[in-house]
């Protein structure tokens, strides 16, 4: 089994699938985003505490390179992945909304 450096996962998770969440959110239904919000990204959130630890220990300055490095980053890039999650999960609301009423 091939064990990935922590580094490059916080770097794979920055770079690559806190956007493909958004992108995901964008193009998938309401109860993804729903998951994505409340469920995936706190475990995410978590995970790169836990690797930015490891990372640290094994580099100590990896936050110079690494964004996610350092848990402050950490806090940030999740809050605003959050927010634009929160914007999608409302307008698609709004979207519902307009809809079921041009139903009748």
């Amino acid at each position: 089994m091939v064990t990935i450096d922590p580094c490059i996962r916080l770097k794979v998770i920055q770079s690559q699938l806190l956007p493909a969440v958004l992108k995901s959110a964008l193009e998938n239904t309401s109860s993804d985003i729903k998951t994505a919000i409340e469920i995936n990204l706190p475990s995410l959130e978590e995970k790169c505490y836990e690797l930015a630890e490891k990372c640290k220990e094994k580099y100590p300055d990896c936050g110079k390179e690494i964004e996610l490095c350092k848990a402050e980053n950490i806090k940030t890039a999740f809050i605003r992945t959050r927010e634009k999650l929160d914007k999608i999960w409302i307008e698609r609301e709004l979207q519902g909304k307009e809809t079921a009423g041009t139903d009748l």
